[in-house]
């Protein structure tokens, strides 16, 4: 049996900082995890009496995980709007983690929200893995 390989560095983009590769996608010819991103899991905002809101704090003392996945543009759309001009883009995460409805990913220095509930694919012969629509609205 051949020795496990061990996990390669690659330089950030921004930060400087190395990046340790996915620990999933050494070895793996099914799963390719590419990408490193933070997702941030909301805390629910009570009032002055304790009460549940319907607001969410995605603020620095939300919970932050790091996951790995593959991210891959879908469409990108510039809607009519009086006075203001935003481009919304789609974009398809594809990883072995579950995320849930209001939970944010930062990534690159964008915030991407997920859109709709994730669906996980069982296949038969293979790996589970679950499939993101996530949406991000600049401008």
């Amino acid at each position: 049996m051949p020795a496990p390989l061990s996990p390669r560095a690659y330089p950030a983009k921004q930060n400087h900082h190395p990046i340790t590769h996915s620990p999933y996608s050494e070895g793996s010819s099914a799963v390719q995890l590419p990408h490193r991103f933070l997702v941030v899991t909301p805390t629910p905002v009570t009032d002055e009496y304790d009460n549940p809101t319907p607001d969410l704090d995605y603020g620095p003392d939300a919970p932050r995980r790091v996951m790995w996945g593959l991210l891959q543009p879908v469409t990108s759309a510039e809607p009519a709007e009086p006075g203001r001009r935003p481009v919304t883009t789609a974009w398809r995460l594809f990883g072995i983690e579950r995320l849930v409805a209001r939970e944010r990913i930062e990534w690159r220095e964008r915030v991407l929200e997920v859109d709709g509930e994730p669906d996980c694919w069982e296949p038969r012969f293979g790996h589970v893995h679950y499939e993101t629509r996530l949406r991000h609205v600049e401008g």
